[in-house]
C-alpha cells in the first residue's frame, strides 16, 4: 500500500483533531485527571510520526520504519507518551486501522528505551 506523505499528514491531522475533541469531551464529563490533552498538544506530535504510518498501517508490507519515523517517535515519547496511546486507540475509528503488533515493536526497532514507552490500556 503506497501512501503519499501528504495523505499521511492529512490522516494524522484528522486523527489529532479527533483526539483533542475526544479529550475535551472526557474532561467536560469526568473529574479532571492527567491525560494526553492536559499535558500537551498531540496534534504536533502526531504529525511528527507521519513517516511511521507506512510501517504500522494495517496490511502494510513495509519491513522497517522509514524516514523520520524513529526521530518522530522519540519526540512523542519525550514530550508526551500518552499521545501515542491515544493515537493507537482512535486510529481505527478514524479509518486508519493500524497493525498494533507492528506498532508496539517501534520502540525496539528504533532503539528507544522501553522505560520511556507508556503502558497503553
Amino acid at each position: 500500500m503506497v501512501v503519499s506523505k501528504f495523505s499521511l499528514t492529512l490522516i494524522l491531522s484528522v486523527l489529532s483533531i479527533y483526539a483533542v475533541d475526544a479529550a475535551h469531551i472526557h474532561v467536560d464529563t469526568a473529574a479532571p485527571s492527567p491525560s494526553f490533552s492536559s499535558t500537551g498538544d498531540c496534534t504536533f506530535l502526531f504529525i511528527n510520526m507521519a513517516d511511521c504510518l507506512s510501517f504500522v498501517s494495517s496490511g502494510s508490507q513495509v519491513a522497517k520504519p522509514e524516514g523520520n519515523c524513529c526521530s518522530g517517535l522519540k519526540t512523542v515519547l519525550d514530550t508526551n507518551g500518552e499521545c501515542l496511546c491515544e493515537a493507537f486507540k482512535t486510529s481505527a475509528s478514524l479509518g486508519v486501522p493500524l497493525n498494533l503488533t507492528k506498532a508496539f515493536t517501534l520502540p525496539a526497532l528504533c532503539k528507544i528505551s522501553a522505560s520511556s514507552v507508556p503502558k497503553c490500556a
